[in-house]
């Protein structure tokens, strides 16, 4: 009875029009003061307490980050980076839309920052390069939703405050889940531009996309060999000779990123590094770890024969490829030229990707926790956005910072209440309730995640992300835990929840955002989502039933 009257009155109170934080706190207080007997102390007590966790403090650091990142320059490298690298396939510029929002994804932690920051930019260029409007609308609209589910995410943090969830064991659950999504959203985006023909961006007209492909994988193994290599080498240099041999590393990395970015635009420097790292460097490496490897079970005169297969073996391949694009790539250098575009556009956008490393490297070798994590990212998104790319003035900083906190403080209040909501159901024991009921009913855990599922959906017709999570994880997060779920599984099954709930109307924040940025109505922006959004659902089946897939990577590292 009093579950009926509680929810009976949040949802007359939302059906007014009341924003979801004002019906949380109304719902709380009349309930407490009329039908309770609870102290007002405990109430003025609950509402501090309830926000004093650490977890919380990553949401503004997070915000702020995404809001660095948003108006410093990123989006715009990152767009580059991956049509550089895709944009050669079918519908190329809408499938650098989708890595593009995949790759600000993992440095947001908004959704609506990714619909923005990639939108913004790439909807215009698509709609000048010959696509439809709605296209490009529905690919930005439904891939930026992956700014929730790729580490890190605000909503990850705010189930974490909800259900006492591990905030790392989350974002490392979200990381191959968002990968997958990303490559489902690039396949459906493929196969209607090959089925529409829609253009191509190749940066040499003449190519073939074969011969395309081979150049850009080219130029992202310049890139990793490029970026690993001589920081490692000079780092384990200056190791020897420095009392600390972390700062040793540290200086080198930083010495390299300083120095690569030339080394790109001289033509004669990277010549030298091509041989000397791709042509002789590769097959040495390779060599020196064949001898290390099978040292003992082969006599000198086999052992010596290695280094020359691998180089042969090494340099045979790479005129292959240069006999498949028609050229010599070896001692002509023309396949370098062409995956030198990759090459520069991933330097370009090194220093926003590096962001990606310092969060989740820095969480997982636990250098620090997710909290200093978020502020570790807004700090170097600051310096990033101000200093390095400086796209950024000064004088637009407080701009930045207000912005930051008026979401902030608006996400704050809403957990604020949440919490109260969260303890009143607590104290009337209605999560308990309702597992004992459903446990009655006979219901499995196959049951539950079907019905969790078609609740989330229909919520997200009426409610934004945060405040379903705030108000249904603690609802259904014990029923799960009664019922074998793991918690991080279910967390990543009702992110993946909000994210269709994002795509779709009449609230879906991404749809709002995207009406603003390609000037379409609602209606017409729903049916443009429509192909994205089947393959969202289908993704979401695919993570509730195959736990596997969230919680692989976290067993695996010791997290979960």
């Amino acid at each position: 009875m009093n579950a009926a009257i509680i929810f009976g009155l949040l949802l007359a109170l939302m059906l007014t029009g009341m924003p979801i934080s004002i019906s949380l706190g109304l719902t709380v207080l009349t309930f407490l003061f009329t039908m309770t007997q609870v102290p007002l102390e405990s109430v003025a007590l609950k509402l501090f307490t309830g926000i004093e966790k650490f977890e919380i403090m990553a949401i503004p650091f997070f915000i702020l980050a995404g809001n660095f990142l948003t108006h410093g320059g990123v989006a715009k490298r990152m767009i580059n980076f991956a049509t550089a690298l895709v944009g050669h396939w079918h519908g190329g510029l809408g499938l650098a839309g989708v890595m593009a929002c995949a790759l600000f994804a993992a440095v947001s932690g908004s959704s609506p920052a990714t619909v923005v920051a990639i939108g913004a930019i790439l909807l215009p260029a698509m709609v000048k390069a010959g696509f439809p409007n709605r296209f490009g609308a529905g690919i930005i609209t439904t891939s930026g939703a992956l700014g929730i589910l790729i580490p890190p995410s605000i909503v990850m943090v705010m189930y974490s405050v909800a259900t006492n969830t591990s905030v790392g064991a989350l974002f490392m659950a979200g990381v191959i889940p968002g990968l997958v999504m990303a490559f489902m959203l690039g396949l459906t985006t493929w196969w209607r531009a090959r089925q529409a023909h829609y253009p191509h961006v190749k940066i040499f007209p003449e190519r073939s996309g074969g011969q395309a492909t081979v150049a850009s994988l080219f130029g992202v193994f310049y890139a990793v060999v490029f970026t690993v290599v001589p920081p490692f080498v000079l780092g384990n240099l200056l190791a020897r000779v420095l009392p600390n041999p972390g700062f040793g590393y540290f200086l080198a990395g930083v010495f390299w990123l300083a120095l690569a970015p030339w080394t790109t635009r001289n033509k004669w420097m990277t010549r030298f590094v091509y041989i000397g790292l791709i042509v002789v460097g590769f097959p040495v490496a390779a060599s020196l770890l064949l001898l290390e490897w099978l040292g003992s079970g082969f006599g000198t005169a086999q052992l010596s024969l290695i280094p020359t297969v691998v180089t042969l073996g090494w340099i045979s391949l790479i005129q292959s490829c240069g006999k498949y694009t028609g050229i010599a790539p070896t001692f002509k250098f023309e396949l370098l030229w062409e995956s030198l575009s990759v090459w520069r556009a991933y330097w370009e956008s090194i220093w926003g990707l590096l962001l990606i490393v310092v969060v989740m490297g820095g969480i997982y070798t636990g250098l620090f926790t997710p909290t200093e994590a978020a502020a570790m990212s807004a700090v170097y998104a600051f310096i990033v956005a101000v200093f390095v790319y400086k796209d950024m003035k000064l004088a637009d900083v407080p701009k930045v910072l207000l912005a930051s906190a008026n979401m902030s403080a608006m996400l704050l209040y809403i957990i604020t209440n949440a919490v109260m909501f969260s303890f009143i159901m607590t104290n009337e024991q209605i999560p308990q309730a309702l597992a004992q009921w459903m446990l009655d009913m006979g219901m499995g855990p196959l049951v539950f995640l079907l019905a969790v599922n078609v609740l989330l959906l229909l919520a997200g017709n009426f409610m934004e992300p945060s405040s379903i999570v705030l108000i249904f994880a603690p609802l259904l997060f014990p029923v799960a835990t009664r019922l074998g779920i793991d918690p991080v599984h279910f967390g990543i099954i009702m992110v993946v929840n909000m994210e269709v709930g994002m795509c779709h109307p009449p609230v879906g924040l991404n749809l709002y955002v995207a009406s603003g940025i390609t000037k379409m109505g609602i209606t017409e922006l729903t049916v443009a989502v429509w192909p994205w959004l089947l393959t969202m659902l289908g993704f979401l089946v695919m993570v509730t039933y195959w736990p596997p897939l969230s919680l692989w990577l976290p067993r695996l590292l010791g997290m979960s």
